[in-house]
């Protein structure tokens, strides 16, 4: 089943998926489920370069991309529910339908990016951001929650490769981005203030990692 759905969501757009083992979440986090499928779309070096050197407010690759991924992840759920288990898309519809979303604290029970650390994928970057080595943050994603007996691929933790870099903080409009280096279990809060975030984008496009994406793909 795994195969079938990985190259549908290929067909469908989709430049990655993770399959990770969820279980050791609290029930809380993991709604009781034991598997997380992780969906990655990703952003343009065109956006990204447009974004960084034009000193835009362009959300609209990023918005349409945010879209499709929850999109494709509520598609993804329908497969797997077709084929007798259960599963429930994190999609942002999902969220406000199921109240999974606190507006006060701006969290929900499991972000995505979570379960993109526990497959390998990335760090958690200065801006809260995740940033992949391949991709930096040049990325959306959207997850689904399944009991499905699907093989997973749990990978070390990435631990931060930020070191000393602050670009991120000096560009941020806001200054919002507090400058420390994430760790496994540092409280969001203590590293990015998402109360005055106004999702500009510039930490995004303009993280050292993400420019290095772009300037590869660029030249192509």
């Amino acid at each position: 089943m795994l195969n079938e759905l990985v190259s549908e969501l290929n067909i469908r757009g989709v430049n990655f998926v993770k399959v990770v083992d969820i279980s050791m979440l609290s029930a809380n986090e993991n709604r009781g489920y034991g598997v997380a499928l992780l969906i990655g779309v990703i952003l343009g070096p065109s956006y990204i370069y447009r974004l960084s050197t034009e000193n835009i407010l362009d959300y609209s690759e990023f918005h349409e991309k945010e879209g499709n991924a929850d999109k494709l992840a509520e598609w993804a759920a329908n497969f797997i529910t077709a084929h007798g288990y259960k599963a429930y898309a994190q999609s942002e519809k999902n969220h406000l339908l199921h109240g999974s979303y606190d507006e006060t604290t701006k969290t929900t029970s499991l972000p995505h990016k979570t379960i993109a650390v526990l497959a390998g994928l990335g760090w958690i970057g200065k801006s809260n951001l995740l940033i992949t080595q391949e991709y930096g943050s040049a990325l959306c994603m959207s997850t689904v929650l399944t009991n499905a007996p699907l093989p997973t691929e749990n990978r070390p933790i990435v631990i931060s490769k930020c070191g000393e870099c602050t670009v991120c903080q000096n560009i941020c409009p806001e200054k919002c981005i507090r400058g420390l280096t994430w760790s496994v279990g540092m409280n969001r809060d203590l590293l990015v203030d998402v109360y005055h975030c106004r999702c500009c984008l510039k930490c995004l496009a303009n993280c050292p990692w993400t420019q290095k994406y772009m300037q590869k793909y660029m030249k192509k």
